[in-house]
């Protein structure tokens, strides 16, 4: 007998339990009640997040996919360890959301050098953009051309591994949407007659928005179109808040570049108003969290770049010393800068 499958999150359907994963009203349904309400209603349960990848079939293709958001954790999953005889694809999406003046051919070149100096095992590396039919178009019969009929789409949770997905097989019942840990199961479908793509599920990154902010709020703070650089100059212990999440504080005079979404609000102040903002953060913020840490980053000459999970980053244009004061236990990493 066929175990029927939510074409949403990719979990076995059921009609026993509502409190267990892949509840629906009936086994003829597309989706489970949770995936219902999400692409219905946008309410947003939680879904679990896998530990390990299904396993795969050593013999296809992986493509790892990941968001130009995640760029600090490219090749920070070394599923080629585990899987050594598959090949490997690296295919970075999303990057309508860098601006227009970015030199693709530079941050190619850096992308490969440190792919050359960390000994990833590759194919190819591909810059795309999922929303991009020509891009599309062209990724399809990439991967059509390979004589292996199991295609894996792999990547973190909210790398737009579904879109992609939902793009190259015209399955209009995937649901590519902001919801990290969406996919729970491998979903599969011909990409032609002699090649399968499967949309595996998401590997957690800890750190992440979804950690800290339920789904009504964070979808809001990923970006889903080109990144307009706000432009603040500082003057030593002045302070720009990003939404009531983010608190970056000049310890010296400097000028500093963030890229979010269009939806976040900035709130300039000062250092030792800090506390007493975060005390007051429910009338002050629309978006805020119980915990902070701060931290205080001396950065290096040239151009670096201040990641903070996966909803902004920052570039400061030069050696500079700042104060951060951000959600404790949030991922923040400084590297040098995607573009000049």
């Amino acid at each position: 007998m066929k175990i029927e499958t939510c074409k949403g999150c990719g979990a076995p359907l059921q009609t026993n339990d509502q409190n267990k994963r892949g509840y629906a009203l009936s086994l003829e349904h597309d989706y489970c009640q949770s995936c219902y309400k999400l692409y219905h209603y946008g309410e947003a349960n939680e879904h679990f997040h896998p530990e390990d990848l299904p396993k795969l079939n050593a013999h296809g293709v992986a493509v790892m996919v990941s968001s130009v958001m995640a760029f600090d954790m490219l090749f920070e999953y070394p599923v080629y360890r585990y899987e050594p005889q598959m090949t490997f694809i690296y295919v970075i999406n999303q990057m309508d959301l860098l601006p227009e003046s970015t030199n693709m051919d530079k941050l190619f070149e850096h992308i490969m050098s440190k792919a050359r100096a960390m000994r990833i095992p590759f194919k190819d590396i591909i810059f795309m953009t999922a929303h991009n039919p020509y891009d599309i178009e062209n990724l399809k019969d990439y991967l059509m051309s390979f004589n292996k009929k199991n295609i894996y789409l792999i990547g973190v949770q909210n790398a737009g591994k579904t879109t992609l997905f939902k793009a190259l097989t015209l399955d209009d019942k995937a649901l590519a949407l902001n919801k990290a840990g969406l996919t729970q199961e491998a979903i599969d479908a011909n990409l032609d007659e002699n090649h399968v793509l499967w949309d595996m599920p998401g590997l957690y990154q800890e750190g992440y928005l979804h950690q800290f902010l339920p789904y009504t709020k964070y979808k809001k703070l990923l970006p889903q179109e080109t990144m307009n650089p706000r432009i603040f100059q500082l003057r030593e212990k002045q302070t720009v808040f990003i939404e009531g999440l983010i608190a970056i504080t000049a310890l010296e005079p400097m000028n500093i570049v963030i890229y979010g979404s269009k939806h976040i609000t900035y709130h300039k102040t000062n250092q030792q108003k800090i506390d007493d903002l975060l005390l007051k953060k429910e009338t002050m913020f629309n978006t805020y969290v119980d915990h902070y840490e701060k931290k205080i980053y001396k950065l290096g000459k040239g151009k670096q770049q201040l990641t903070c999970a996966d909803f902004t980053f920052i570039h400061f244009t030069d050696i500079s010393k700042v104060e951060v004061t951000y959600p404790k236990g949030m991922h923040m990493t400084v590297t040098k800068a995607l573009f000049e």
